[in-house]
């Protein structure tokens, strides 16, 4: 392409599209040495250091333009967010929405700002609070409200926390340190959803015994069976055509009306109560059927992959044994959380060989639907009566059982400050004791019953400097099923697990039992203990081998060390039991003891 000159001289001069303002071209160079006209001001790096980079504190001090040089150029601006005129300082502590950011490295820390002269002001002393406030702060609170008590400094020590510091037995603060790790609520939803696969699988037993129970009978009339008790006349010879009916019945038999029969009925979940563990492991469930007060007690089991309902005690109306109401049959105001059902072994066949040799067995409620038994007993109750059996459901238990209730307290509350800074070491050597004592055989099956003396549970308490009247003494003794029962001894003295905590054991020993022998050993335990999650190993306090050599020294109380039967395990959780307070903060511990 030819060069093409240009045509036309440079315009010189030009207007500005919004002042208005001519400017000239031609007087540009002159400005160069105009001193009155502004320019822009060299950078002062004066105040830049290398400490954390943190801005100066100079820049503080303007408005508008974020360059201290620059606030006489931008003095005419209005103060915006708009692009080139935002505050860099602002724009390093907040986001793009304009919240200011939390947990950056970019934060004001006097430790790491050595340039600036900030004074620490010390906090102020405590307030003294009340007993009320005192109460309050002892509870679990929520993971999410915990830091901002903690921040304005009026949490002071936690329940738990005060609970550790005042132990002073290593195994007992060892075992106690496991509220201090792990996810609280994360244990609490897993109890949740525990209960949930409970229901659904009462739901799916039920099934299974309703169609149990009406294959083995029809419900009919008492009148149809007159006609058996008459003489039978012997034929010669076998005449056709008979009617070879067993009875004249005189029901109907269609389905629908013997499952409605049928319908008015409890479920309720329960456990045996003995210290065998092939026997407390079963998973057992009652029915209660209204219409001839009769009771049914099944077992789940699974099997490969399906899962059964087996009988363990036949339905039928079966008495009290004992009490008030001797001899007369459980009705539905005897079914309650908590309560206690007895059975004569002799007149059940189908009982274990391990319960056959008692002469009674003991069923205790674990579970039961108050609304669904409140509904049954005032169904075709007149308005005269309800008041009176809402009085019966809500005050199940009688005056003598309440009398003996608080007597017992009275005694709990004794006992149990003698040893609450030793409860685990005392406890289950105590209970080694009182073996020793029986001279019991490790490799018997009749492990669940301890026999002792009188004599020997004295020399016990005196040997662990417990100390109670010999009126306390005497009312333990007279209260005991089995006469002295070492277990049932201890359980009195200091009181029992409720059912609540009492399930989470359950699960707990069934995880290092899969097999339901009733013994497992140590190193069975070492497979599902959560040692790398308790406190002592997250923060390097104790190596892997002293954890391992601390939580063995918890059941070197055992009389065949290493192995450990179910009863000595309970020991364990029942010492634990007196120390925590809290079910919630029970069930943690043994949540996050275990992993389950």
């Amino acid at each position: 392409m030819a060069y093409r000159p240009s045509s036309a001289r440079r315009q010189q001069t030009s207007i500005n599209p919004i002042t208005g303002e001519k400017i000239d071209y031609a007087k540009k160079a002159h400005l160069l040495n105009d001193l009155a006209a502004p320019i822009i001001p060299s950078l002062d790096l004066t105040n830049v250091n290398d400490s954390d980079r943190q801005p100066p504190p100079s820049a503080h001090q303007y408005q508008g333009s974020a360059r201290p040089g620059s606030a006489r150029l931008g003095s005419y601006r209005p103060t915006s967010k708009a692009y080139g005129n935002f505050d860099h300082q602002q724009a390093i502590y907040t986001n793009r929405h304009g919240n200011i950011l939390q947990n950056t490295h970019f934060d004001l820390n006097p430790d790491r700002v050595p340039a600036m002269d900030i004074q620490v002001v010390p906090p102020p002393p405590p307030r003294p609070m009340s007993s009320r406030t005192q109460r309050a702060l002892s509870t679990r609170l929520p993971d999410s409200v915990r830091p901002a008590i903690i921040l304005d400094g009026i949490s002071g020590l936690s329940h738990r926390e005060r609970l550790l510091s005042s132990i002073n037995s290593p195994i007992d603060e060892f075992q106690l340190a496991w509220l201090e790790s792990g996810n609280y609520q994360d244990s609490l939803q897993k109890v949740a959803a525990d209960e949930k696969n409970e229901q659904r699988k009462h739901e799916l037993m039920t099934e299974q015994v309703l169609s149990d129970q009406l294959s083995r009978y029809v419900l009919s009339d008492v009148e149809q069976e007159e006609d058996r008790h008459k003489p039978m006349i012997m034929q010669q010879q076998p005449r056709r055509n008979l009617d070879r009916r067993m009875h004249e019945t005189k029901v109907k038999t269609s389905t629908s009306l013997t499952e409605n029969l049928l319908s008015k009925r409890i479920r309720f979940s329960c456990r045996i109560l003995t210290r065998d563990g092939k026997d407390a492991l079963r998973d057992l469930f009652g029915f209660y059927f209204m219409l001839d007060r009769t009771l049914a007690i099944y077992e789940y089991r699974v099997l490969g992959k399906r899962s059964n309902a087996l009988p363990l005690i036949p339905r039928g109306q079966y008495v009290h044994l004992s009490g008030y109401n001797q001899r007369q049959p459980y009705t539905l105001l005897d079914f309650y959380q908590g309560a206690r059902i007895d059975f004569e072994t002799r007149a059940i066949m189908s009982l274990p060989e391990t319960v056959r040799h008692q002469a009674k067995l003991t069923i205790s409620i674990i579970l039961i639907d108050e609304q669904e038994r409140q509904t049954l007993l005032l169904d075709g109750v007149q308005d005269l009566k309800r008041r009176e059996v809402l009085y019966a459901v809500k005050h199940p238990y009688s005056t003598e059982q309440l009398e003996n209730q608080r007597y017992l307290a009275d005694v709990h509350q004794l006992s149990k400050s003698q040893i609450k800074l030793r409860t685990l070491v005392v406890y289950t050597n105590l209970a080694a004791y009182y073996r020793r004592r029986a001279n019991m055989d490790r490799y018997q099956e009749k492990d669940s019953i301890c026999i002792c003396e009188k004599e020997d549970l004295l020399a016990g308490l005196h040997e662990y400097k417990i100390h109670i009247s010999a009126g306390h003494f005497s009312y333990i003794w007279s209260h005991m099923s089995i006469q002295g029962e070492a277990n049932e001894f201890l359980n009195l003295l200091f009181g029992e697990i409720n059912e609540k905590r009492f399930a989470q054991v359950i699960k707990a020993y069934s995880k290092i039992d899969p097999s339901k022998t009733g013994y497992t050993n140590i190193d069975t335990m070492k497979k599902f203990v959560n040692l790398y999650g308790h406190p002592y190993g997250i923060q390097n306090h104790l190596s892997d081998e002293q954890l391992w050599t601390r939580f063995c020294d918890t059941f070197r109380f055992a009389l065949d060390y290493p192995r450990i039967s179910y009863s000595e395990f309970l020991n364990v959780y029942e010492a634990l039991n007196i120390a925590v307070d809290q079910d919630d903060d029970f069930i943690h511990l043994i949540n996050n003891t275990w992993h389950i």
